[in-house]
């Protein structure tokens, strides 16, 4: 069975332990993992983010060729646009919360890029969890987002806003409660449905709650 093939099995059921095991005994699990982030199927790039957490956490030097690749491949002169690197790397940001620094920074810049968007807020979000002291300013720069067009974007703004905890943006993400615009997201293990105004009212009850 390919290395690909083993990831591929041990993903689907969750394991971790067997996972992180695999990846310290042979990097090249780690190589295939980076590969599963282009799979056709939307859970199993998730998980591979998910993974790639998991291994930041347990030994971060293990990925330093894969974050390296990351960047590449957000770069327009990459061949392969790699559509989950934000994410990937945010999640490793959280999972190794001393290596943040080194390029979160570069996170956030990737906003502008449109191909990028969704997945710099999802990240901007996954690392307030950890290093809310990275993401105190850039709550104005996030709200700009909160018309974009798209509802994956809108709905993102306002999860992302509600972690940094810039409550400032509430009149703004209020105003996106009745929104009907329909994204999936991934939570729990599995890809979920959700609308625009359903995040904005997580995010309102996130704001309640302080």
């Amino acid at each position: 069975m390919s290395m690909k093939n083993q990831v591929r099995r041990l993903l689907e059921r969750s394991d971790r332990p067997a996972l992180i095991e695999l990846t310290l005994r042979d990097r090249r699990a780690v190589t295939a993992l980076n590969r599963l982030l282009f799979d056709d199927d939307p859970l199993m790039r998730w998980r591979a983010v998910a993974a790639l957490g998991w291994v930041a956490a347990e030994d971060p030097y293990l990925l330093e060729k894969i974050i390296s690749r990351l960047f590449y491949t957000m770069n327009d002169d990459s061949g392969s646009i790699g559509w989950m690197a934000p994410q990937a790397l945010g999640e490793i940001c959280a999972s190794a919360p001393d290596l943040v620094e080194d390029f979160f920074g570069i996170i956030v810049s990737s906003l502008e890029n449109e191909v990028f968007r969704a997945g710099a807020l999802w990240a901007i979000g996954r690392v307030a969890s950890v290093r809310p002291d990275l993401v105190e300013e850039i709550g104005p720069t996030v709200a700009e987002h909160l018309g974009d067009p798209a509802p994956l974007v809108r709905g993102l703004a306002c999860r992302a806003l509600a972690g940094i905890g810039w409550a400032e943006a509430a009149g703004l993400v209020r105003r996106l409660l009745t929104d009907p615009g329909e994204l999936t997201v991934y939570e729990n293990d599995r890809m979920v449905v959700k609308t625009v105004g359903e995040m904005a009212g997580a995010a309102m009850k996130t704001w309640e709650k302080t």
